[in-house]
């Protein structure tokens, strides 16, 4: 009836009012240095329950009303601080559930409700996400969904530049990017793609070396002392005096633009060292 459908629309106006004022709440704590999980946590499974509701009772057609544009943009905002939330969390499965919710807003939903000044940023997150994972054949995918002119963000030419990096071998240069990312957000998927450049750079080591010395191995893996010694006893190398030497691998060598990219490295760490 239409008494009944005033009264939902008048419920949902309330529930728009109440989920603004929770988002404001959540972009509080996912902003704060340290923080509280649970309550956030909490904040976003109310704000859920919102989003699940708004897609039963707003119906998107051809033609939006001010309101449904409004609710669309709301919508958008929520799953893009669940994002946010779940970068900080550091929860893997949220943050491609919430992607991929996103996604229907970034590209079905373009022409209906303004680009939000967040897009760039959370979809370079989610290329990153998927490098880091080896994911190239979803990374492709993914890149080819951006507009060609859009590839030249700061928070799209990131991830494409790492991966470039990663294609050529030229881990050091993976290495030297950690501490020049385009968002604080970007360290939780860069540290990943670290591990990722790490495992790669050992194998190399190990297939070209019988040993180098723990210092060069450092430089290069960029990890401190501590961080190293678990790293080389996860890989099981040894140490003779102030050298590493790895286990001997006879099943494949490693590649000569591999070998070369390593040498060079390593000529590039000392120098540097020497000039500092």
């Amino acid at each position: 009836s239409l008494e009944r459908s005033q009264s939902l629309d008048h419920d949902n106006k309330m529930s728009s009012a109440e989920a603004t004022k929770q988002l404001s709440e959540l972009k509080a704590l996912i902003a704060s240095p340290k923080i509280d999980a649970a309550q956030a946590n909490q904040l976003m499974d109310k704000l859920k329950v919102f989003l699940a509701l708004t897609l039963v009772s707003q119906p998107v057609g051809n033609e939006l009303s001010a309101e449904q544009q409004r609710t669309l943009f709301l919508s958008r905002e929520i799953l893009e601080e669940g994002v946010m939330l779940s970068v900080k969390t550091q929860d893997l499965d949220a943050f491609e559930r919430y992607i991929s919710q996103l996604k229907t807003y970034y590209y079905d939903f373009k022409d209906k409700i303004p680009q939000s000044a967040h897009q760039y940023t959370i979809l370079g997150l989610n290329l990153l996400r998927l490098l880091a994972s080896s994911r190239l054949d979803e990374f492709h995918t993914e890149l080819e969904l951006i507009p060609l002119d859009k590839h030249s963000n700061i928070y799209i030419k990131h991830p494409v530049q790492m991966e470039q990096y990663m294609m050529e071998g030229a881990y050091n240069k993976v290495v030297k990017a950690k501490a020049d990312v385009p968002s604080e957000s970007f360290n939780f998927f860069m540290e990943q793609l670290m591990s990722t450049v790490r495992g790669e750079m050992a194998d190399c080591f190990e297939k070209s070396y019988s040993s180098i010395s723990i210092a060069d191995a450092q430089k290069l893996l960029g990890l401190n002392q501590s961080q190293y010694a678990t790293f080389a006893n996860q890989r099981k190398w040894g140490t003779s005096g102030s050298n590493v030497s790895f286990p001997l691998d006879n099943t494949g060598a490693v590649g000569d633009t591999s070998f070369k990219l390593i040498q060079q490295t390593l000529s590039y760490a000392r120098e540097l060292e020497r000039i500092v």
